[in-house]
Order: structure tokens, then sequence, then C-alpha cells
């Protein structure tokens, strides 16, 4: 019985401590304006196309970058949302939930590994949605100044773990998408394959820039 209570105890005192680190998360000023961020990757060029205000107030985002970048023969849209903390009670919107909302019907949920320059990988979202005749190819995950997740759950496992460790509950939310020109597997494949490479490359770019030290 005494076991019992002293195991208990300890719980509702890490939950008060987990609940207060996440009250009183470390305000991060550390990470650079997303105006900043490259326009251009070797042969994509970007253009940037802010947000309607009720959208940014929607997403109640502390910083965002909403851009069309675009090469010679392809068309890709990057969304980063950055969160400078995440509080108690506080969520991202999953794009698995916000796409519904405006139309777009996920049709394959799956995951993909981003290979990264030192030959590790990262784990995202891979999704294909679609509205009437048009479909989409989009990637997204979450990123902070400690790892990379497709997990929803994991994030907020990770967000607990962060407060209590370092303090630190800033994360991005990243979407790349690419338009599927066609419904088939070769269509498919070949957004997949364009959406992939230009990912791998904005993933450093993101961390270099939001969650330097």
């Amino acid at each position: 019985m005494t076991h019992r209570l002293c195991v208990l105890i300890i719980v509702v005192l890490a939950a008060s401590a987990a609940r207060a680190a996440l009250d009183s998360p470390r305000e991060v000023t550390s990470a650079d304006s997303l105006v900043r961020f490259p326009a251009a990757f070797g042969a994509w060029q970007g253009t940037d196309s802010p947000l309607e205000a009720d959208v940014i107030e929607m997403a109640a985002v502390d910083d965002y970058l909403n851009r069309y970048y675009r090469s010679t023969d392809a068309e890709l849209a990057l969304y980063v949302g950055y969160y400078q903390s995440q509080r108690q009670g506080e969520a991202l919107h999953s794009p698995l939930f916000c796409l519904p909302g405006s139309g777009w019907q996920p049709v394959k949920t799956r995951t993909t590994d981003l290979q990264a320059a030192d030959g590790s990988s990262r784990t995202v979202n891979e999704l294909v949605v679609e509205r009437g005749l048009d479909r989409l190819l989009i990637l997204y995950w979450y990123q902070t100044h400690a790892r990379v997740t497709a997990s929803e759950y994991s994030r907020k496992l990770f967000q607990i773990h962060d407060a209590f460790v370092t303090g630190r509950t800033d994360i991005a939310l990243v979407r790349v998408v690419a338009p599927i020109m066609s419904r088939d597997d070769a269509s498919e494949n070949q957004s997949a394959g364009i959406a992939r490479a230009f990912a791998q490359v904005v993933l450093p770019e993101v961390q270099q820039r939001l969650f330097h030290e």
C-alpha cells in the first residue's frame, strides 16, 4: 500500500511538473525571420504569396513563409509555419485535419524517407489529395531544434520531453506541395520525386535558420 502511494505521488508530481514546463516554455529569440529564407535553390526561383489576415490568425503562427518555387519545367509550393512555443492546451493544426476543410480529400497517406547529406534519413509524411479532377502530392513534417517528426503523437511526447530537458518547445510545420498532372502512377511518382528532392534541400535550411543556437 505504501509503495503504491509513493508511486502515485511521483506520478502526480511529474504531471504537475510537465504542465508547469509547458505553461512556461523558454522564449526563443534566435530564429531568423522567414522573410530572409532563400528565394532561390539552384534552378528553383521563389515568389512569395502572403496569406490573408484571417488565415494567419487561425494558424496562430509567430512567423511563416508561403512561397511558390518554379523551375523551367515544374512548380512547387512551400509553407513553413513557425511557433516560438507550444503551451499546454495549444496544438498545431495537422494538414490531415485542415485539408478537408478546404475541399481536399486524402486518397493516399504514407511516410517516406528524406536523405540527408551525412547519409542519415528523416521520415516525413506523404499524402496524395484530390479535389474534383485535381490532385496534389504533399510532404509535411514537424521540425524542432532536436529532431524531425512525422507522427502527430510522437511530436506531442517529444514536446513534453523537450520542455523538461531544454525548456524549448518551439516548432515548425513544413509542407511541400507538388501538382500531379494526370491520374496515373507515372505522374504521381514524378511529382513525388520532385517534391522529395526539393524537401531534402529545404529541411537543413529550415534547421539552420530557425533552430540554430
